[in-house]
Parts: structure tokens; C-alpha cells; sequence
């Protein structure tokens, strides 16, 4: 059995450049289309991508179809299940120079991360940042690196100081069993992806 703080780095082979353009194209859409609903707790504000989290998943948008294998694949990876179906909710996050994830958690301890797991992917960055975990673990981030962790994991990011952006895509896995309990029936569709 994992340890609640174990996170997981799996090096994937997505093309992070089509990601990154993807990304960068629906930013502006979305925020002039969707009012804010919070940054999630992240610092980032309420004129941010992060914070129309709730509007929008990464996973609906056409060219990311192997963004939903590499997540699944993760999720079975770390969780060592195979054929479960899952419900991702997936969004991106798009950070300037001078800008960091404050510290946050997704859920409180006690739920196992076959019911809730939760993950980043990096898709650009220039080497000059990290993403933190509980317990004071740092790992460097680098591009198409997809980091695992337990969603009650506190995870942050240090200052980016590069001159283009910092990209990662966020996303949270539920069970079937989890969603029922936990999200109401109206936010489902729209919220989460069944893998």
C-alpha cells in the first residue's frame, strides 16, 4: 500500500508543443466568456485561466485525445487498476513571470486515491521551476512530466521567473462511486470527462 504522500512522476511522450498552443489559444476565450468562480486557491487571481476552473475541461477540447489515455494510464499506474471507469474534471493553468501556486489542497485526508486522485502535467516550462508537496518534497519541473499525488496532498510552486509562460494542465480523478457521493448531479456533465 502507498504512503499518503507518495507522488509519482511518470515521464510521458505527449506533444506538449500542439498542448501549449491549444491552451494558449482558448485562454482569452474563456476568461472573456466565463465570469470567475475562485483561483482554487492558488494565488493566481480572478483574471486567470485558474480561475474559470469550473467552466471548462481540458479534456472536451479537440486535439487532447491523448491526454485522456496518458491520465488514465497514470490513474492505473499509480493506483495499480486496470479497465475502472473514471471521471476526470481537467483544466489548465497558465502562469506569467513573477507568478506561483500558492500552497492548496484539493480534499481533506481519508480518501483513498482510487476514489480521488490528483495530478499536473507540465506542459511548458523553462527549467526555473518547482512544484512542493507535503512532507517538503520538491521536484523540478520539466516538460511532459505528469506528477500523481493524493488530493489531500498540499502542492504549491515557487515563483516562475522565465519571460514566456509556465503551462501545466490540472486535473482531478474520481471514481464512480466517489462522483455520485460527492458532486452534484448538474455540475457533472459539464465538470467531468468518463475515461
Amino acid at each position: 500500500m502507498r504512503s499518503p504522500y507518495d507522488i509519482e512522476v511518470l515521464k510521458t511522450k505527449l506533444d506538449c508543443k500542439k498542448l501549449e498552443e491549444i491552451i494558449l489559444k482558448k485562454e482569452t476565450e474563456i476568461i472573456e466568456k466565463y465570469p470567475p468562480f475562485g483561483d482554487g486557491g492558488t494565488g493566481l487571481g480572478l483574471n486567470s485561466l485558474t480561475s474559470r476552473f469550473n467552466s471548462f475541461n481540458v479534456l472536451k477540447w479537440s486535439g487532447t485525445e491523448s491526454l485522456a489515455d496518458a491520465i488514465k494510464n497514470g490513474y492505473e499506474q499509480y493506483n495499480l487498476i486496470k479497465d475502472k471507469s473514471i471521471y476526470v474534471k481537467c483544466w489548465a493553468n497558465v502562469m506569467r513571470k513573477g507568478q506561483k501556486i500558492s500552497p492548496h489542497h484539493h480534499a481533506f485526508g481519508g480518501i483513498l486515491p482510487e476514489h480521488y486522485l490528483c495530478g499536473t502535467l507540465i506542459v511548458k516550462t523553462d527549467g526555473s521551476t518547482s512544484s512542493f508537496y507535503d512532507k517538503n518534497k520538491s521536484i523540478k519541473n520539466h516538460n511532459g512530466d505528469m506528477n500523481l499525488f493524493q488530493s489531500h496532498v498540499v502542492h504549491s510552486t515557487n515563483s516562475y521567473v522565465g519571460h514566456s509562460e509556465r503551462i501545466s494542465i490540472n486535473f482531478d480523478i474520481y471514481s464512480q462511486d466517489y462522483l455520485i457521493n460527492a458532486v452534484p448531479w448538474e455540475k457533472r456533465d459539464y465538470c467531468f470527462v468518463k475515461l
